[in-house]
């Protein structure tokens, strides 16, 4: 369906704290990914721009902004995206939804074969994220007899 009024987008520049977080945003994220996203906007700063409406409502970028405030750059200006015209109901609610659910899917073997698990999972990648890593149960791990055991584990009996 073509939608009248093709929608066109600017950058333009507005201040962190004039930005408004829409009401009924349906996204949130767990506190580990908000401190991993809080770190990668320390070490590499703002990059991806915010997408707001002409009455500077956030559509896409919220928990970026609050990770901007809570790392003390409220007053700070940045780029944003405005659409030449507000958007419709319709149209903000369907790329609220869109920009953020229309992610792809990562590469398993490209992750597995070119990064190191660890840096993954500093960059915030989980075990079920990394479908090609076996998830770590120590009470499945085969203990070599030999081996004298003088320490057990009290929770799962695991000695070493």
């Amino acid at each position: 369906m073509k939608k009248q009024n093709n929608i066109s987008w600017n950058t333009e520049k507005r201040k962190v704290s004039e930005l408004k977080g829409y009401e009924h945003n349906p996204r949130f994220m767990t506190e580990k990914q908000f401190e991993d996203l809080k770190q990668s906007i320390t070490e590499f700063n703002y990059v991806e721009l915010i997408a707001v409406n002409t009455n500077n409502v956030i559509v896409a970028g919220h928990m970026r902004i609050k990770a901007l405030i809570e790392l003390g750059r409220g007053d700070e200006m940045i780029d944003v995206r405005i659409p030449n015209r507000k958007l419709s109901k319709k149209e903000f609610e369907e790329y609220l939804i869109r920009s953020n659910k229309n992610k792809g899917e990562w590469d398993q073997d490209i992750l597995k074969d070119l990064f190191q698990i660890d840096d993954l999972r500093t960059w915030g990648f989980t075990e079920d994220e990394m479908k090609f890593t076996e998830p770590l149960n120590i009470k499945e791990m085969e203990i070599d007899e030999k081996i004298p055991t003088n320490n057990k584990c009290p929770k799962c009996g695991y000695a070493w």
